[in-house]
């Protein structure tokens, strides 16, 4: 190779599926070991541990007292997923920052929104397998149910949860701060949904559960028609993914201010 001679690189657009395929994993690798670090091996094993504890309690008790759909929704799956979630979204721009590589975000060649959004993608993408594979090992210790189907309800609600805790972060410049503030919208959402459905009639305190981010689809109310339940939680589901994203507008938008953010 003359010294003259530079090296070419073919847009993405042009590679073959298996360069495609190949480059796709190669930078999925990198984002998600980014965005987790040396931290995901723990995390996992405290999931595991969790349901470990949980499997032998659950079957110390009677048939009757063990735990049914709508306990492994909640209790299973949707509280350690959204502990990690809450917890790897307020680190986002925390890693960025002690790893000194906030500021190259800034001076990259291109558009930064593409860094962002690769790494935002990278891990709601893994978000979404640990849920999976989660929603796989409670099938196969504790009941019956569509895996694919419990994975994309629980992911629905961790997703909107997370991206709120990521946009916070960006706003307060704070992960303690962020993590504290969701913690807070979502005990005071419970609460003034909770207060709504109780101060109703019948009909209309299920119908608030449409608006309940923790809407349960395995809890079906006695004598309640079960087509409209799900069409409520079509519409619960439908609504997280959209307000999820939203947050992931503004909290990109909101990483315009450099100076505000390397402060």
């Amino acid at each position: 190779m003359s010294a003259d001679s530079k090296p070419t690189f073919r847009p993405f657009r042009n590679l073959n599926w298996q360069d495609q395929v190949s480059t796709a994993w190669t930078i999925f690798q990198l984002q998600a070991r980014l965005v987790f670090s040396q931290r995901f091996v723990w995390f996992i094993s405290g999931i595991l541990l969790y349901i470990g504890i949980i499997y032998a309690m659950n079957y110390q008790q009677t048939v009757r007292d063990r735990l049914d759909y709508e306990d492994l929704y909640m209790v299973l799956m949707t509280m350690p997923l959204l502990i990690l979630t809450v917890y790897v979204n307020m680190q986002v721009i925390v890693n960025e920052k002690d790893q000194g590589t906030l500021e190259v975000m800034f001076t990259t060649a291109g558009s930064r929104y593409k860094v962002w959004l690769l790494r935002l993608g990278a891990l709601n993408v893994l978000l979404f397998f640990v849920t999976l594979a989660l929603s796989a090992v409670v099938f196969f210790t504790f009941a019956d149910f569509s895996i694919l189907g419990m994975a994309c309800n629980v992911f629905a609600t961790i997703f909107l949860v997370g991206n709120l805790t990521l946009y916070v972060a960006i706003l307060l410049r704070s992960s303690l701060g962020a993590g504290m503030v969701t913690g807070v919208f979502i005990m005071l959402h419970s609460m003034i949904i909770g207060i709504m459905s109780d101060i109703g009639e019948r009909s209309s305190r299920f119908e608030m559960q449409r608006y309940f981010l923790f809407f349960n689809p395995y809890d079906v109310p006695e004598q309640f028609d079960p087509v409209t339940w799900d069409l409520m939680m079509w519409q619960n589901r439908t609504g997280a993914m959209i307000l999820g994203l939203v947050f992931i507008f503004f909290a990109i938008r909101g990483m315009d201010n450099r100076d505000r953010l390397l402060q």
